[in-house]
């Protein structure tokens, strides 16, 4: 009789419990945290506290739910919480499965935009202007290669950069093989310069050889580029929006391309693939002169003289074809 009795508690006993632990495995945390940080050292009741009261009867759940899954230690990282049960998130927890964060670093993108998106990642900034980047190019601009990278909290920036400098370097390298003859391009310093000025003057993909092949001409024959977003870069990070003809006769901005006979001395900004491709793939054309803010798409001419009939005749597209005369 005893033992039946002692049989008939345990039974109720079990059952008592299994309410409350269901209850329990299943409770949604409502306290609005969207993430949980886990670091290395942290200990799991520390951890725990966070999503749940600190009670006797939580302790004793959480310890029976901890042995009955096999869990002696949760791994360090940043978990999404918000909206899940106490069991989604301890599995989270176990098997490490952290946010994965992206840094989509843009073309046309300049290492001020670079430096603005890194201050506002989840990365650990370690690279400052790109100097973490042991560059065989002469300068930090443009030497990126533009995609969207994916990371854990609190990676370190240089790890990304590092490899999107490496891809930049590994697409150019092979371009460069297949660089035409009578490209007039000296070295892979000046192709990217040429590509970062293409990405900024192209409106679509369609445009860039074209457009490519009117400033590889004008180098040919010794003829100033004069490249408006060169101008811009030059007067950044403080550029105000408009080009002024202060701006356009400053001998001292050494990008203004309307001054200098040469390249700019960097790129001025990161570009895509396409830009780089019609830069080095391109020859000097046919054309010297093209109208870039026409309604639908570019128009190209030997000459000046058709070049305000095909414009929308705006006051920088009228500035820009005036200094064309010259």
């Amino acid at each position: 009789m005893n033992f039946m009795k002692y049989i008939t508690i345990f039974v109720i006993a079990i059952l008592s419990f299994i309410g409350p632990y269901k209850a329990f495995i299943n409770f949604v945390p409502n306290n609005a945290i969207n993430s949980i940080v886990i670091n290395n050292g942290d200990s799991m009741n520390d951890i725990v506290k966070q999503l749940i009261p600190d009670s006797l009867l939580n302790k004793v759940l959480f310890r029976t739910f901890l042995k009955l899954e096999s869990i002696d230690s949760f791994k360090s990282g940043e978990y999404e919480v918000l909206n899940k049960s106490l069991i989604e998130i301890f599995i989270l927890f176990k098997e490490g499965k952290t946010i994965t964060h992206k840094l989509t670093i843009q073309e046309g993108s300049t290492i001020y935009d670079l430096q603005k998106l890194l201050d506002n990642s989840f990365l650990i900034n370690n690279c400052y202007y790109l100097d973490c980047i042991d560059s065989q190019y002469p300068f930090k601009e443009g030497i990126l290669f533009p995609n969207t990278y994916f990371y854990k909290k609190d990676m370190l920036a240089s790890s990304i950069l590092k490899q999107s400098y490496n891809k930049l370097d590994l697409v150019l390298s092979e371009l460069w093989s297949k660089k035409p003859p009578n490209n007039i391009l000296k070295d892979k310093n000046e192709a990217l310069i040429l590509a970062s000025i293409i990405e900024k003057e192209a409106g679509n993909d369609n445009e860039k050889s074209l457009i490519a092949s009117v400033f590889l001409k004008r180098i040919e024959i010794g003829m100033r580029l004069q490249a408006d977003p060169t101008i811009i870069y030059g007067l950044l990070p403080n550029f105000d929006g408009d080009i002024k003809k202060s701006d356009i006769l400053d001998k001292n901005n050494p990008y203004n391309t309307y001054m200098i006979k040469s390249l700019p001395p960097t790129p001025i900004a990161i570009p895509y693939l396409t830009s780089i491709e019609a830069a080095v793939l391109s020859t000097p054309g046919e054309y010297l002169f093209f109208v870039a803010n026409t309604p639908t798409s570019p128009y190209f001419s030997k000459t000046y003289d058709c070049i305000f009939s095909h414009s929308n005749a705006s006051d920088s597209t009228i500035r820009c074809i005036l200094c064309l005369r010259q």
